[in-house]
């Protein structure tokens, strides 16, 4: 009886493998659907990435980034470029903060001559005034800049979460998929909802208040100011310290669940179907490693459009700092001291600017590497 059994499921399980008519409509929808999100998720990068990259790469041919065609110089190539479109415009608004500057100091020379007061007071209010308005529409457009690329990155991210989800999916990590779809989903929302909704609004007041102190007013909202962004700083460090926390604990259990999934069905087959199964076994073993690969390539992909992406914010947000931090010096020097209070304002939102922009991306990039990381163990 147990021969007939083992006979007649043997004779299934070759029917099963003769009848290609199933396998191949599967075949073609998985691969009609992982190209149209390829597609999709490459419509949504900007042109300079797309230029960044070889061609075939962004279309699923990763041959060229296999064979390191993608090495540190092109990287270095690539912030070259963006230093030298980026200085030119951030000497603009240097120059012209900088003739601001000097030009304050000879009103502040010519005041001091002033025996009236009046006079004095009120050419120091209209220099304060002009480098005030400059400085705010300065950090007002840098807000702005960074407000549009965060969100442009969470558009990226959801266009390639898709293909995160396909990729983990084909592979056999079901539950991996199932947590990362919803715990990326939770963090773009907060990104969007909270992060975009908010900053802008905060740094324009933060902004405010280092113009009053500017203005050399009874009241001194610098504290208040420092108050407001290192408590906003440190709730976002803190919901992103939370949102990796559990992401990494939960695949961590969800992988070994796909893991002991793909365990078990292998030792199926290969006590129901003797004859055949080390060879499925071997097939199953081929087949993971090359999704293996394939999951790995898309996701090294992913972490570098981030990091071009974002590059051209970093190194403005950077070269503005120094500019301001360089300014707010020569100010002082000058004995400018309402003006060099609030070119010091506009250097600190830079270094808060950044330091958003920083934590949003190694969170992304975290995630993103914990989806390469992501594999089933298909030895036994």
């Amino acid at each position: 009886m147990k021969k007939i059994i083992t006979f007649t499921l043997f004779c299934v399980f070759i029917y099963a493998l003769s009848t290609q008519s199933y396998a191949s409509e599967i075949n073609n929808e998985v691969t009609s659907s992982l190209q149209n999100e390829l597609e999709q998720f490459k419509n949504s990068l900007p042109e300079y990435v797309q230029d960044f990259f070889p061609n075939g790469i962004l279309d699923g041919d990763f041959t060229s980034l296999i064979n390191g065609e993608l090495n540190e110089g092109k990287f270095l190539d690539q912030i070259g470029n963006y230093l030298i479109i980026e200085l030119d415009s951030v000497f603009k608004s240097f120059a012209s903060v900088l003739i601001l500057i000097i030009i304050s100091g000879l009103f502040n020379t010519l005041s001091a001559t002033m025996l009236d007061v009046n006079i004095s007071n009120t050419f120091s209010i209209c220099s304060t005034l002009c480098i005030s308005i400059t400085v705010f529409n300065l950090c007002n457009i840098l807000a702005s800049n960074v407000t549009h690329y965060i969100q442009l990155l969470c558009n990226v991210m959801n266009a390639f979460l898709p293909i995160m989800i396909a990729l983990l999916t084909i592979s056999g990590n079901i539950s991996s998929a199932v947590v990362s779809n919803g715990s990326m989903l939770l963090f773009i929302s907060i990104v969007q909802g909270f992060l975009v909704t908010f900053m802008l609004p905060l740094t324009k007041i933060c902004l405010v208040f280092s113009c009053i102190k500017g203005f050399g007013g009874p009241c001194d909202l610098s504290g208040i100011s420092k108050t407001l962004k290192n408590t906003f700083t440190s709730a976002v460090v803190f919901v992103m310290s939370i949102f990796m926390f559990v992401l990494s604990y939960k695949n961590t259990l969800s992988q070994s669940v796909d893991s002991i999934s793909l365990k078990t069905a292998r030792f199926a087959i290969s006590s129901l179907v003797p004859l055949v199964g080390s060879s499925v076994n071997e097939a199953l073993r081929t087949v993971t490693s090359s999704l293996s690969l394939i999951k790995k390539s898309c996701g090294i992909v992913a972490i570098i459009i981030i990091a071009v992406m974002m590059l051209p914010l970093i190194v403005n947000l950077l070269l503005n700092k120094l500019s301001f931090n360089f300014l707010s010096s020569f100010s002082k020097a000058l004995g400018n001291g309402n003006e060099s209070h609030i070119l010091e304002e506009a250097d600190h939102t830079c270094g808060f600017l950044l330091t958003i922009v920083a934590c949003t991306c190694v969170l992304f990039i975290f995630a993103l590497t914990i989806f390469i990381k992501t594999s089933i163990e298909v030895g036994i």
